[in-house]
This record gives structure tokens, sequence and C-alpha cells, in this order.
């Protein structure tokens, strides 16, 4: 499914409310939605040990959510080199496509959360097109 212009305006504004206090905000609540899944956390060398009640606040978590919610915010902003380069990093760890695929459902409960769920049709479409460059760094 193709993302029109009007899917793009979508996720840019549900971006938008998203990420308003900050990334490292934003990135916080998606690695807390993300790490709930035992088998997920344990990919995170950095956070594997940690007890999940412990992660709230935690410094390296809000650093690795803000970086990433970076990446995604210069693709959503046109630059798909942004998501070639993260492509061949998670390459060059071992992770596969299906691994970084389950940020998905960690976005679209955290934008549920924000009060954008209108908006996970139009993110679903440009996470898509994200996992679609992603895969071309292969």
């Amino acid at each position: 499914m193709a993302l029109s212009a009007a899917d793009m305006a979508t996720a840019k504004e549900a971006w938008a409310k998203l990420t308003s206090s900050s990334f490292e905000d934003a990135g916080e609540k998606v690695f807390l939605a993300l790490l709930k899944d035992d088998a997920i956390k344990s990919n995170f060398k950095k956070f594997k040990d940690i007890p999940y009640g412990s992660l709230p606040g935690n410094a390296d978590m809000r650093a690795h959510g803000a970086k990433v919610c970076k990446v995604l915010d210069d693709f959503i902003n046109g630059d798909d080199g942004a998501a070639k380069k993260i492509g061949a990093m998670h390459k060059g760890l071992g992770m596969s496509n299906d691994q970084i695929s389950a940020m998905r459902g960690a976005l679209v409960a955290v934008l549920e959360g924000a009060g954008c769920g209108g908006a996970v049709g139009a993110w679903g479409k440009l996470f898509d097109r994200f996992m679609e460059v992603h895969k071309s760094a292969y």
C-alpha cells in the first residue's frame, strides 16, 4: 500500500505530538513498550539484565530511544539515507528485519497511548516504507 500525501501528513502530525516534549521522552515510551517482551529485551545487551521495573528513567535507554527517534524523524522528513544507514548497522549486528519489525507494535501502542490512534493506519504505511528502505541495506 502506497503512502499518500494525506497519510504522510497524518503521520507527521502524530509524530509532532508524540515528540513534542523531546526525543528522549518519546524514545523512552517506545522502548518501554518494546521491552515489555522479554524475547525482544534479550536482544539488547545494555538492557537485557535490567529488571523491567528499573527501566523507566534509565539514562542509557532514554539515550538509545532518542537516537531511534532521530532516525525516524530524519526518515519522516525525507532522508531515506537514515533508514539505510541504520539497516547497515543492524545487519552488522546480526539483527534480522523481523527483529526490527517488532518496533511496529511498540510504536502503535505509544501512538494510541498519546491519543493518536487515528494515525495508526498512516503510521503502518510509513513503517512499511521505512522497512523497505531498511531492508535495502541488507
